[in-house]
């Protein structure tokens, strides 16, 4: 008892402790006052704001022209056309395509930081793709738009793509180039395609694209599983925009999930915050979240595992992982190199040991500002060696051996 009586403070501690309480009550309240205030602010004056924020970080479409592929369920997805200067006929179409909560200028942001006019320029004729419920693809009724899922990504977008780049261009092949979930999607229609489909597809190029998702359980990204109603309020979309003024001045541990900042500059973080992000069908992320839990990646219908069905790729293949990829780990992606059935494919990894500028981010495979050096060039590489507009003979698979191995450049 004498013990207890001497662990406990006095009347004037108590006094002190009550008023501290009372003190940071009203502190706490206060600062929750003000942030409402200035979120109210920030509400009223948002279409200022975004009209600033669009003079300053806005950017217009680089690309040549716009087609429409129609998707049997309704759906028009955009194709941003780019047209080369001096074509070289003998090269197939390329088709590059972005990942989950962004559009084409992910991919396709402005002549710096674009994949499709960098090969472009060297004689491709590229298609930035905007996958449904992103950039300019609409839906023909209003209705839909939260229902879509990645089943619906693969069933429908793909072909419908493939198709409509072919009859665009009068090729009977494309290459496909997709980062992130881009990449995914074509995983698993390869799975799930006939042969003769598969022939469509010329050479694939996977840029930061995850076998699987597992790794993602105890990130930021997997936590939003534990809020599902926070993540079904949230409005990407308009967050990224008014925050595109403070984008890549303050670095977060999101921002060090999606880029790293020693790869990609401040300025076209903000631009892909103003003109890049887009808000994510529920369906969509429903079943991400799904995966994330079960560490299962299957059809919604279960008919298909799109884990076990990578070992259907069997078109020639490049996969290219960022050393600092928090997304789509070196691990994840030599998860699905290693099942693939390709003859041809190939694995790289950007790092400053294996000779870039800097070890890539996520974002920064398509976005970094050393990328049109570091990623650019071993895409194009690949994509002249195996992406022609027509299935090499026996003669010329040959020939082409040959000469890479005398050093001599395939044409």
């Amino acid at each position: 008892m004498i013990a207890i009586l001497k662990n406990r403070r006095g009347p004037f501690y108590l006094i002190t402790t009550f008023f501290a309480i009372v003190f940071f009550a009203i502190f706490a309240s206060s600062l929750a006052i003000l942030f409402s205030l200035f979120l109210i602010a920030i509400l009223i004056s948002y279409p200022v704001l975004l009209d600033w924020i669009s003079r300053l970080y806005g950017q217009e479409d680089i690309a040549d022209e716009v087609h429409y592929a129609k998707t049997k369920d309704g759906w028009n997805i955009a194709l941003h056309r780019h047209i080369p200067p001096i074509p070289n006929p003998s090269l197939a179409p390329v088709i590059v395509v972005h990942g989950i909560a962004t559009n084409k200028y992910v991919i396709d942001l402005d002549k710096r930081h674009s994949l499709p006019y960098y090969l472009k320029l060297r004689g491709y004729e590229v298609f930035a793709v905007s996958l449904r419920g992103a950039g300019a693809s609409y839906h023909e009724s209003r209705g839909g738009y939260e229902d879509f899922t990645f089943d619906d990504l693969v069933k429908y977008d793909v072909p419908a793509i493939l198709s409509k780049v072919l009859s665009i261009t009068d090729s009977k092949r494309a290459n496909w180039v997709g980062h992130s979930m881009g990449a995914m999607i074509l995983y698993s229609y390869l799975g799930i395609a006939t042969k003769k489909e598969k022939e469509k597809v010329a050479s694939f190029v996977s840029i930061g694209g995850p076998g699987n998702l597992n790794h993602l359980g105890l990130s930021l990204i997997g936590l939003l599983s534990r809020f599902p109603r926070a993540r079904k309020v949230l409005d990407l979309k308009f967050g990224a925009s008014m925050l595109a003024p403070l984008a890549g001045e303050i670095y977060t541990p999101i921002d060090e999930i999606l880029y790293n900042p020693k790869a990609t500059r401040p300025k076209t973080v903000k631009k892909v915050m103003k003109n890049a992000i887009e808000n994510i069908s529920e369906g969509l992320i429903e079943q991400f979240m799904s995966w994330i839990e079960t560490k299962k990646m299957s059809s919604l219908n279960g008919f298909h595992d799109y884990i076990e069905l990578q070992k259907e790729i069997t078109v020639p293949s490049l996969f290219i992982a960022g050393a600092k990829d928090a997304i789509a780990t070196p691990e994840t992606v030599k998860f699905v190199y290693d099942r693939a059935g390709a003859k041809h494919k190939k694995f790289l990894i950007i790092s400053k040991e294996e000779g870039a500028t800097e070890d890539y981010g996520h974002g920064c495979l398509i976005l970094g500002e050393k990328a049109e050096d570091d990623v650019f060039p071993k895409v194009e590489s690949f994509l002249r060696e195996f992406g022609t507009s027509k299935k090499l003979s026996w003669f010329g698979q040959i020939e082409r051996k040959i000469r890479k191995k005398v050093g001599l450049r395939t044409t």
